[in-house]
């Protein structure tokens, strides 16, 4: 298994654990890596794109002021997709998997080769003069530390959360839980079913309603104490947050896609779930969009102060049935009136009356599907 290291150098990297724990599974993620970063073998694979396909451990290093400095934080099971070399840089697609249980920072170092050990991220003077790598090839699958409970999420979360990158008034940790229809009748016993993401993307179609549910933790509460007196005298203290709360935040790629629920909602506790309703108009031909999740401060759309921020692609399907209706309609309203003007000049005949809705036929297929359209 391939193990990919992010740290907190850069905003980006850090942005990208959230980013990773907040896709679902399926979903699709860049991970980028300058050459000296990788292990020889992890460079020389790339080249002959024998890493598709390939299960990843995606993994956060701990700065020097941690509690465990320099310590490795298994976040998440990811597959490569794609691994490329652009310019200097290594290019890793990778989609999401299930969630990381039961491993240590002990277990992912000693899954590596002993020249790789030596060179893994470690405290200031500690490391060897080659310097250190951020992604090496493990020699350990870890199928038993897989698991797709939400349990598993927070676990990882919590352990994040020990980190300063992590615990800011504005740090907030959220998972797409499922995209779902949003069906006209709901029975007693029935669930939403969550739909699967297929190639990156989920497959939906035009003219439904669906529901995006994403699960939240805000694990950063400082507060206050402060001293009420009433009236009768007595004393009694309460907790007041101080901390500006995070919002979570929802914006379609396109106008095609209307949302049926506010785009905006603040996370003001630990736990907590928010839905965004969603739907697209109907339509003949396939339409590719997506929906763009984020964090951000307060309620204003207009803020596009944007964080952690993910992009849900949607392929809406369109309907065969309803382009054999808009083509006719189309049809008839284009051979109507020639069919009149024929018949008005006595040249009405069977040949004539095929030649009118043949045309017409061919006006509303071309309304309706642009790509047959002559240039």
């Amino acid at each position: 298994m391939i193990v990919l290291i992010s740290s907190d150098i850069r905003p980006r990297y850090s942005d990208d654990i959230i980013r990773i724990l907040a896709l679902p599974r399926g979903a699709q993620l860049q991970l980028r890596y300058g050459a000296p970063l990788l292990a020889g073998d992890i460079q020389g694979c790339v080249p002959r794109e024998q890493l598709a396909g390939e299960a990843a451990l995606v993994c956060f290093v701990a700065d020097a002021s941690a509690p465990m400095p320099f310590a490795l934080v298994p976040v998440r099971f990811v597959t490569i997709i794609r691994a490329e070399k652009v310019g200097t840089s290594y290019i890793f697609t990778v989609a999401a998997d299930a969630f990381v249980t039961g491993l240590t920072d002990v277990d992912i170092r000693a899954s590596a080769c002993p020249t790789d050990q030596q060179r893994l991220p470690a405290p200031p003077g500690t490391s060897p003069t080659a310097g250190e790598i951020f992604a090496f090839s493990g020699t350990q699958a870890w199928q038993g530390h897989k698991s797709l409970s939400l349990d598993t999420f927070e676990a990882t979360a919590d352990r994040l959360a020990v980190h300063t990158t992590f615990n800011t008034a504005r740090s907030a940790f959220f998972t797409v839980v499922r995209i779902s229809e949003v069906r006209a009748r709901s029975w007693f016993g029935t669930w939403p079913q969550p739909l699967k993401v297929d190639q990156g993307a989920f497959d939906l179609k035009a003219g439904k309603r669906y529901e995006c549910e994403v699960y939240c933790l805000r694990l950063y509460e400082p507060a206050k104490a402060v001293q009420i007196k009433p009236s009768a005298g007595f004393v009694f203290t309460t907790i007041v947050s101080t901390s500006p709360k995070p919002s979570l935040g929802a914006e379609a790629n396109d106008n095609w896609v209307q949302f049926g629920s506010a785009k905006r909602s603040i996370i003001d506790s630990r736990y907590d779930v928010k839905r965004f309703l969603f739907e697209a108009e109907p339509n003949v031909i396939r339409r590719v969009s997506g929906i763009r999740l984020f964090l951000t401060e307060g309620l204003a759309e207009s803020s596009t102060d944007y964080q952690q921020d993910i992009t849900l692609p949607l392929i809406f399907r369109g309907s065969i049935f309803w382009a054999v209706v808009r083509a006719s309609l189309i049809g008839i309203a284009t051979a109507g009136p020639s069919m009149i003007a024929i018949n008005a000049a006595g040249k009405l005949n069977a040949g004539a009356v095929a030649a009118v809705i043949a045309l017409g036929a061919l006006a509303g297929a071309a309304a309706i599907f642009p790509s047959i359209r002559k240039p």
